[in-house]
This record gives structure tokens, sequence and C-alpha cells, in this order.
């Protein structure tokens, strides 16, 4: 379960990039594949999450890094929509993709780190 959530995490971030690109650069959209793609790579992220969350929860693991990724990653998928919708200013799809990018790097940062006692 690991090994498909970290899959998932690179092609999510990976998909970001792909779409800023193309927002930032071309302000163009994405074609409906990758859509769909990123709708489905984000519900496999949070299924294969939780499911390992209710294996930390079951060995009593500290988890508390666990909700501040989940906090990150909600944060990254709202300012995604904003950033790519298509009625949006530039001036927001610059923002949203800088909160998004914020956003995912750390949830990279406490990926790696997983720290015991954040809160």
């Amino acid at each position: 379960m690991k090994h498909l959530h970290m899959l998932m995490a690179v092609l999510t971030i990976v998909l970001f990039l792909y779409q800023s690109y193309l927002v930032l650069s071309a302000n163009r959209r994405a074609p409906r594949a990758v859509k769909i793609a990123t709708h489905v790579i984000y519900a496999l992220v949070i299924v294969s999450g939780a499911i390992m969350l209710m294996q930390l929860m079951s060995a009593n693991a500290p988890v508390q890094w666990v909700f501040a990724k989940i906090i990150l990653l909600v944060a990254a998928i709202s300012s995604s929509i904003k950033a790519f919708n298509n009625h949006a200013t530039l001036v927001q799809r610059k923002a949203g993709v800088l909160i998004a990018a914020i956003a995912y790097i750390g949830i990279v940062i406490l990926a790696f780190a997983k720290p015991a006692n954040l809160f």
C-alpha cells in the first residue's frame, strides 16, 4: 500500500506541474484525460492514505504529522481548483499555483521528516 501511495503522490505532483505549466505559460486548459486522471489519482491517494492511517493508528504510532498532511492536501486541492478554473484571472491562477506548490512542498517535507511531536 505504501508503494501505491508514493506512486500516486508523485503522479499528483507531476500532473500539477504539467497543468501549472499549461495555465501559466500558454494560458491553455489541460486535456480532459488529464483532468480525469487527476481525479482518479486524488481518490487513490486519499484511499491508500486512509488505509495506511488506520494501520498506524492500530499500532499506536504518533500520527499528528498525518493530520497536518491532510490539511495541506485540502489546501492544495482547493487552490488548484481555483488556479485551473476557466474563469480565473491571471493573478488568481498565479496565486492558486503558488499556494498549491507551497502545500505540496509541505506535504513532501512532512512525508520525509515524520515529526513525532508536531502539535
